[in-house]
């Protein structure tokens, strides 16, 4: 069964932000969104309020993190986080990594490197809130766009944005999204993990 809700509407249902409205807009159809949405933080917020599986979210808001290079406090979250995913992990064991994260963050002094952690703390965060995942996209970019200022911003931020949606695609797969969206009865919903 197909969703009779267009993208748009669904956002707009959603509450979604006027910018991501407009930047989306042009999507008809879902699959089309999916496949060619030009933002990793977009995506990965679709995706988490279409109720896409907990796992899979966290899985893509790591691969978005790792787009950038944290502090090896960052990595650690990221890995650990990981192995969560694979139910390896404990989300305490989680947890006492971001903790360790957020205070070697608090020591960052180069911009894009505090936003690369940021990008791991929002996936060591949103082991226990979901909603909190869709940051690490946005982070990943602000770290490659602080680190590129001087030569090609809005490429370099574009080029992060693109990185960042291939990799919510391959955690997130259309089969996994198609499920979501044919279940949609206008209402925004979080999934199980």
């Amino acid at each position: 069964m197909r969703a009779t809700i267009s993208p748009e509407d669904w956002l707009r249902k959603s509450g979604a932000q006027g910018d991501v409205i407009e930047g989306l807009a042009r999507f008809a159809d879902w699959h089309a969104l999916w496949r060619e949405c030009p933002r990793g933080d977009w995506l990965l917020g679709i995706a988490e309020r279409l109720g896409a599986p907990h796992d899979a979210l966290v899985r893509a808001a790591i691969a978005c993190a790792r787009v950038v290079e944290g502090d090896e406090e960052a990595l650690a979250v990221l890995d650990l986080a990981e192995r969560w995913a694979e139910g390896r992990a404990t989300a305490a064991e989680v947890a006492a990594a971001t903790r360790s994260l957020e205070q070697a963050s608090a020591r960052a002094v180069d911009p894009s490197r505090e936003a690369a952690n940021r990008a791991a703390l929002a996936v060591g965060l949103g082991i226990d809130d979901r909603g909190v995942l869709t940051a690490a996209p946005a982070a990943a970019a602000e770290s490659v766009m602080v680190a590129s200022i001087d030569c090609g911003f809005e490429l370099a931020m574009r080029w992060a944005h693109d990185k960042c949606a291939a990799a919510v695609r391959e955690a997130v797969p259309w089969s996994v999204f198609e499920a979501c969206v044919t279940q949609i009865d206008g209402q925004p919903r979080g999934g199980s993990r």
